[in-house]
């Protein structure tokens, strides 16, 4: 059983067995629509992620300013690397979550992983870095179809769009297909390096 230790506004996944290779924090979608840090997808990451020994950290984010919540997402991140030991970061968001992660400045980060990731809000300009990026687009999605995440993506050498068929923005039998994927894409980002 991995360690799970949970308080007010996180919960932290320890691997089972040995200590943390890297480190990961996972955010939700819009706390103003009901996202918090127990959707079963951020859930999802954070236990098939300390099954990789990566120390997982889901956070809630109560401020919806994508500014604000990426600023706070910096600064768990910052703490998760300096609690836990580990020098390698990566961030991992779903629908607004996944607009936060690819605006979120962090020491230590090696990768994201944005999860339909909306096209609306996507105008708070992810960063442009060399650090590689999976973005799963849900086949069916209603605020971040293909087409538009292309458009905004599909320019950078780093990083990597997959469509994830037979799902719409809100993932319905699709979490573990797309926990499986987020966590092989980011344990093999670790592996080069």
């Amino acid at each position: 059983m991995r360690s799970v230790t949970p308080a007010p506004d996180r919960t932290l996944h320890r691997p089972a067995v040995g200590d943390p290779v890297a480190g990961a924090v996972v955010l939700h979608p819009h706390p103003a629509m009901g996202g918090d840090r127990d959707h079963p997808l951020v859930v999802a990451l954070c236990e098939r992620l300390a099954g990789e020994r990566i120390s997982a950290l889901r956070i809630d984010v109560a401020d919806p300013d994508p500014v604000a919540a990426a600023g706070r997402m910096a600064a768990a991140a910052s703490e998760l690397a300096r609690d836990e030991g580990v020098e390698r970061i990566v961030l991992l968001g779903y629908s607004w979550g996944a607009v936060v992660a690819g605006s979120c400045a962090a020491p230590g980060v090696v990768g994201r992983v944005l999860v339909a990731p909306p096209a609306t809000m996507l105008a708070a300009d992810p960063i442009e870095d060399d650090r590689p990026a999976l973005v799963l687009v849900p086949a069916h999605d209603q605020y971040g179809p293909p087409d538009a995440v292309e458009r905004v993506f599909g320019d950078r050498p780093d990083t990597v769009i997959e469509v994830v068929e037979g799902t719409d923005h809100f993932l319905a039998g699709a979490i573990v297909r797309i926990a499986d994927r987020a966590v092989a894409w980011v344990t093999d980002v670790l592996a080069q390096g």
